[in-house]
């Protein structure tokens, strides 16, 4: 009797340790199970939607980024060729002001512009007496009354005063001196500076009674009337760019504004390994918006192609990076995966998932929803 019972004891303490094993057994294998799971009972009214990642057509888009530029022949630098000294700017000449063209920049004087003046008026005065004694000499000569010799230097003398006179001319010019007003009466070492075409003031680099050098620039000014974009494009891209395609852009309101490819640059930028595009906006009022020298970003499609997307209700975004929930049904409920997805291009609504190929149903709508839900594990 004591026997039989050891043994019932045994049996049933084996069978207490094997039922134990697999009860734990199960347990480890529930808990290596990831994502959020529901029962059947609660996953029937969940406020969720799901679908399978569909194919859409999407457009094959190159972003460009760039900035506002003003062709050279719209860019002024004012300067004087002679040195001198700022004897009075315009005090209404500042950054952003519109000038008309001939409006007064500032008042210079330069010592060398007086002596440029003295030296054409010299030679001027200088030249009526050669010529005189010139004709003078020639009619001795005619007469027998003086020296070949003598009327040839004298008619080389005025033939290099003529030279001179003319060389002095020219450089008036260049000086933004009349020869022909200029009377030693109206000689004058000061000039005025004014605007050569109707600009903005982009830069005053001056201030009253500053000593400058000949050629250095004193005064910057910009004309809006040519307004383009320069907009760059790398790699690959490249290839798919072509003069007359058009790009989009996007106003400060939101809206479309369009543009056209005038010209491509030849050569590849050997530092930012790009290539420059050379764009013409249609919409004059929305081009007179820019200034030069903004940032501006345009997009050129090139095609359509059809990619695997999904709703952008779809996604879950953080700092971390985007996901979506992916559904896998099981005997007892439903469980929902979190998987990260790299993305791409967006349309009517969709998003383009780059990688991973995923043929499982995902949460379209509610992901919050899921994401904040908790298991019933």
């Amino acid at each position: 009797m004591n026997k039989l019972l050891i043994a019932i004891v045994g049996s049933l303490a084996f069978f207490s340790c094997s039922s134990d094993k697999e009860k734990t057994s199960e347990t480890t294998t529930d808990s290596t199970k990831t994502g959020i799971f529901f029962e059947t009972s609660r996953a029937k009214n969940l406020p969720i939607e799901t679908g399978m990642v569909e194919m859409k057509e999407m457009q094959n888009a190159i972003v460009l980024n760039g900035v506002v530029d003003v062709p050279p022949d719209q860019t002024f630098s004012i300067n004087y060729p002679l040195q001198g000294v700022v004897s009075k700017i315009n005090h209404t000449v500042l950054p952003g002001r519109f000038l008309k063209k001939g409006e007064l920049l500032a008042e210079i004087q330069s010592m060398e512009l007086l002596q440029t003046q003295q030296d054409y008026l010299s030679e001027k005065i200088k030249g009526e007496f050669l010529s005189q004694e010139l004709e003078r000499q020639k009619n001795l000569l005619a007469n027998d009354a003086t020296a070949k010799r003598k009327y040839q230097e004298i008619e080389n003398q005025f033939k290099l005063n003529q030279l001179n006179t003319r060389a002095l001319a020219e450089k008036l010019k260049v000086l933004g001196i009349s020869p022909s007003l200029l009377q030693q009466g109206n000689i004058s070492a000061y000039y005025s500076l004014r605007a050569p075409s109707s600009a903005y003031v982009k830069d005053v680099k001056v201030s009253n009674g500053k000593n400058f050098l000949a050629g250095e620039e004193l005064f910057e000014l910009v004309s809006t009337q040519h307004i383009h974009a320069e907009l760059k494009v790398f790699g690959n891209d490249m290839y798919l760019v072509n003069i007359g395609q058009k790009v989009e852009f996007t106003d400060t309101k939101g809206l479309t504004q369009t543009g056209k490819v005038y010209l491509i640059d030849r050569t590849v930028d050997p530092d930012k390994k790009s290539l420059n595009l050379h764009i013409h906006i249609d919409n004059e009022a929305f081009e007179q918006t820019l200034k030069p020298g903004q940032f501006i970003s345009g997009k050129i499609t090139t095609s359509n192609t059809m990619v695997p997307a999904v709703k952008e209700s779809a996604l879950l975004t953080s700092s971390e990076g985007t996901y979506v929930y992916v559904k896998t049904s099981e005997k007892t409920g439903v469980r929902f995966e979190k998987i990260a997805i790299k993305t791409g291009r967006t349309s009517n609504g969709y998003i383009e998932i780059i990688s991973p190929k995923i043929s499982r149903e995902i949460v379209t709508k509610g992901v919050s929803f899921v994401d904040n839900g908790s298991s019933e594990e």
